[in-house]
């Protein structure tokens, strides 16, 4: 009898450490008692909220499903173990719990309106839809469903849609959390940046400062080159958590924009020290190192990011171009014929490994794939200028002058094609595109 009396302190301790936030504590008790008694469903249920908020979804899980055994109808613990179960991918499951607990209640709302989201996250979004509306028929006035369904909206793409349903959201509970924050996510999607300002001025000022929100909001500063305050964000990032990687990141960006590559240096560093397999963050260390033309010290990066970068195209095409930059020339081919296989319809990948070959004396292969970069993408200049260079050294000048007199028609205030189109000797369109830029100037001046 004392030894369930004590199981019983431990578990109102444990409630008094949860709600001080000392969740680590309040679990530890719990499974104490549980070492006690292991017939009680709701300490095993509280232990499942408790490692819920320690973010441990998979042992509180378990926790959930020892509950529902214990107690079958317990609706509140089936809903949580659908809920956590989705949190972990694992959808067959948890909608098997959500359908288990439709047939124990057709009238508990939240078994529709949480398979919002498990379809969503399935890509099932006409389902999701079905969801929508059957939890409607229940609750009509549920902040949560409009907020789920708004997620799915936006993730086809239906952004406008999307947004009327958070802001639907909003006016049900004005404390809806991160509805203003998805909201500025859509406005950004769409291009409407100052509303996107806006609203993520608004998820920072409902007293939500996140770290995580903070940098997003500052990536958005930086896009529209709105420097200062992009800093202030992040340092206020950096108070919250001084070892946030993505604001050490940005914050790297934001100096190389600046063109102070050593303390872009220094905050890559800072990420790699926090995370040693942050995505990109070797190349990112190459570019600041190739700016204080440290090209040796970038090859070390740039090698490393080789053996980890798989193939996200976008990875690739900044790879490449890093290692082209750093003179690694055989190694930058490899790379950008791996992103030209991938993406093949893509013009800037197709001339970046044309540029390898042409440092590789591969004339015929670099040439060939200007061309193609130029079928993709016929108002190419650089590529146009990249051809005729090619051709010169092949003896071609004719062809040479013809590619450079197009490189010129398009890109006539290039510098380096205006040298070329001299070089060639093509006077007649030089001297006609020289009046055209006087002229040009000149209605500028006035």
């Amino acid at each position: 009898m004392s030894e369930w009396l004590d199981a019983e302190a431990r578990v109102e301790r444990a409630h008094e450490l949860y709600d001080s936030g000392r969740w680590a504590e309040a679990a530890a008790e719990l499974q104490a008692a549980i070492e006690a008694d292991s017939s009680v469903a709701s300490w095993h249920f509280n232990l499942a909220l408790t490692l819920e908020a320690m973010e441990e979804y998979g042992q509180a899980c378990e926790a959930y499903q020892t509950a529902v055994k214990l107690a079958p109808d317990d609706l509140e613990a089936l809903n949580c173990l659908g809920v956590n179960l989705t949190r972990l991918g694992r959808y067959a499951e948890s909608l098997a719990a959500f359908e288990r607990l439709a047939k124990l209640d057709p009238a508990y709302e939240p078994s529709y309106c949480n398979r919002i989201v498990t379809y969503a996250e399935m890509g099932q979004h006409d389902e999701a839809e079905v969801m929508f509306y059957l939890a409607q028929q229940v609750r009509e006035d549920c902040p949560l469903c409009f907020f789920n369904i708004a997620t799915s909206l936006s993730a086809r793409g239906r952004h406008e849609e999307a947004i009327r349903c958070w802001r639907r959201a909003l006016e049900l509970d004005p404390a809806q959390p991160q509805a203003h924050l998805r909201i500025a996510e859509a406005y950004w999607a769409m291009g409407r940046r100052e509303q996107a300002v806006e609203h993520f001025r608004c998820e920072l000022a409902a007293g939500r400062s996140d770290p995580d929100v903070l940098v997003d909001f500052a990536e958005l500063l930086l896009e529209m080159e709105r420097l200062e305050e992009a800093e202030l964000r992040l340092r206020e990032a950096l108070t919250l958590d001084a070892d946030h990687a993505a604001a050490h990141l940005v914050l790297g960006d934001l100096a190389l924009q600046r063109e102070r590559p050593a303390t872009a240096e220094e905050h890559y560093r800072r990420v790699l020290r926090i995370d040693g397999d942050f995505p990109g963050i070797h190349a990112r260390i190459a570019q600041a190192l190739i700016r204080q033309r440290k090209c040796q010290k970038a090859a070390r990066h740039l090698l490393a990011e080789m053996r980890r970068c798989g193939d996200d195209p976008v990875m690739l095409q900044e790879l490449g171009q890093l290692l082209l930059e750093a003179h690694l020339v055989r190694q930058a081919n490899s790379v950008l014929s791996r992103l030209v296989a991938l993406q093949p319809e893509d013009a800037f990948a197709q001339h970046n490994l044309a540029v390898s070959y042409f440092r590789m004396d591969r004339i015929e292969d670099g040439i060939r794939h200007c061309r193609r970069a130029l079928k993709l993408r016929p108002e190419y200049a650089l590529a146009l200028y990249n051809l005729a260079l090619a051709h010169l050294r092949k003896g071609e000048v004719s062809r040479a002058r013809r590619y450079a007199a197009r490189a010129l028609t398009i890109a006539p205030d290039d510098r380096h094609v205006q040298d070329l189109s001299r070089r060639l000797g093509a006077p007649g369109l030089w001297d006609k595109l020289r009046d055209k830029l006087a002229r040009r100037r000149g209605d500028a001046a006035d």
